[in-house]
């Protein structure tokens, strides 16, 4: 094998590996503290970029707090998504432990940073990446659902996450 098909075979391998592991980063979350607990509020800090308020959908059949997926599970719209309210959506907090969240850009600190900072015509890459400190009222942990971090993305298949609506949102 010729040296220019070396470096040819390990920049394949190199470029596939990281698109493995990007793919699978935001699906190895930790576990939920076990503070997480239905009826309790506790506070999180969820990373953030102003076209999640777009990009981010999970599919599934449960309700929380009068809230679901924008898609069935078999990839369908919801009833929620016709009606453009109680939208589920899956985040991330800082510590890497995924939450499902209706309505989170409804908050007041998050409307304002939307405004502030569009998505629109940009690149993901070059929004800025934030956190918001928000209370959030443990509802109840929903089990098999999909979500997908992008609308062209493959849905990721998910065992379970704590979901729950929040409150008195600031950006850090």
């Amino acid at each position: 094998m010729t040296s220019e098909r070396k470096v040819i075979l390990a920049a394949a391998i190199g470029l596939a590996l990281f698109l493995v592991f990007t793919e699978l980063a935001p699906t190895a979350g930790r576990s939920a503290p076990s503070n997480f607990a239905p009826g309790k509020k506790v506070p999180v800090r969820i990373t953030l970029v102003s076209a999640d308020a777009y990009d981010l959908a999970c599919a599934g059949s449960e309700a929380v707090a009068d809230a679901r997926c924008a898609f069935e599970k078999d990839g369908s719209p919801s009833e929620a998504a016709k009606s453009g309210k109680g939208i589920l959506a899956p985040y991330m907090t800082v510590d890497n432990v995924l939450v499902l969240i209706p309505d989170l850009w409804s908050e007041p600190a998050l409307a304002a940073r939307l405004e502030r900072d569009q998505p629109q015509g940009k690149n993901r890459d070059e929004l800025k990446r934030f956190n918001a400190r928000c209370d959030l009222d443990v509802q109840r942990k929903v089990s098999g659902f999909f979500v997908r971090w992008l609308p062209t993305a493959a849905w990721s298949a998910r065992d379970d996450a704590w979901a729950g609506t929040i409150s008195g949102c600031s950006i850090d």
